[in-house]
């Protein structure tokens, strides 16, 4: 007699891409340059926050599930490297070729170029299977996280009715988002948003500066419904608002190779430290230390447990606000 099925944490990306990562020393815009390296793996910010999730291991109690539209040769290449990681998968096939994104890292000056293909146009009808899928996996989810861009053909207020659906079910699930799409989640009642300082600027209309300024803005921003609020503020680290409290945790000082991925593999930290029942300040802990992990192995949430547990003591937090 089996017994019940193992929870999992859905790891959704709308927007899938086959990452193809070239490493060219002193890059310059508008010159020839040789590549000293290349690298193809799945790709898209979801399958970076599952990444995270299993370099983690056993820091959480479900395993990561990725999720999404694939469709071409350049979606079945992305499926076989995925797989080929040990990355699970329950993907939504659609009658579309799965773009591919360039990463130009120069890991000498710790800067990369990202070239981001806008994806193919998504039918409404794949929109809604696709959503069907992740509603019916939802049922014994651990953990939701919905992360990346939506693909052209997808209306504006597609990612909030996902997320909405998302809360009517049971669950509070992280969005990771921008533009049009981020706009509409602002507002939805009962989701947990991750948010960057700029597009938290942008949604607010003014720049963001200092931790005080951002740790005040993350709690605007939570009075519009979020549930919680993550906002990265890259070298400085992040702030995390929730009804409970604010709180700032500051990054460690480090040589950066990639900041690609970083933010995703903040989410992956964060989400791995609540399954396993610790708090939020000590969730947001794991998700700096996460995050920097990723920054100083090469970017794209590709980092070991031992490169995180040395950063974790590193990580300090701070309470901006805090409530019995």
């Amino acid at each position: 007699m089996s017994g019940a099925p193992e929870a999992r944490i859905l790891c959704v990306t709308p927007n899938p891409a086959l990452d193809r990562t070239l490493d060219v020393p002193d890059l310059r815009i508008g010159d020839t340059a040789r590549a000293r390296g290349a690298r193809v793996a799945a790709g898209g910010k979801g399958v970076n926050v599952a990444r995270g999730l299993a370099a983690l291991g056993s820091g959480s109690r479900g395993r990561p599930l990725c999720m999404g539209p694939l469709g071409g040769a350049s979606g079945r290449i992305l499926a076989g490297l995925a797989e080929a990681e040990g990355l699970d998968a329950a993907w939504t096939w659609c009658e579309v070729e799965t773009r591919t994104c360039v990463i130009l890292v120069d890991g000498a000056a710790g800067r990369a170029t990202v070239v981001n293909e806008p994806g193919p146009r998504l039918a409404t009808e794949d929109w809604t299977r696709l959503c069907g899928d992740v509603l019916e996996r939802a049922k014994g989810a651990l953990e939701i996280c919905v992360s990346g861009s939506v693909p052209p053909g997808v209306a504006a207020g597609g990612l909030a009715d996902l997320g909405a659906a998302l809360v009517a079910s049971g669950h509070a699930p992280w969005i990771d988002s921008s533009g049009p799409a981020l706009a509409g989640v602002l507002s939805t009642r009962g989701v947990r948003l991750k948010i960057n300082r700029d597009e938290a600027s942008e949604a607010l209309g003014r720049t963001l500066r200092g931790v005080s300024d951002c740790a005040e803005s993350a709690r605007r921003l939570l009075e519009r419904g979020p549930a919680a609020v993550v906002m990265t503020l890259g070298a400085e680290g992040a702030v995390l608002a929730s009804p409970a409290g604010c709180w700032h945790a500051s990054a460690p000082p480090v040589e950066t190779v990639s900041p690609v991925g970083s933010g995703d593999a903040l989410l992956a930290g964060l989400v791995a430290a609540l399954t396993s029942g610790r708090d939020e300040p000590e969730a947001l802990r794991w998700g700096v230390a996460a995050g920097t992990a990723s920054a100083v192995a090469g970017g794209g949430a590709r980092f070991s447990r031992d490169q995180f547990d040395a950063l974790l003591v590193r990580v300090r937090v701070d309470a901006r606000e805090e409530r019995g």
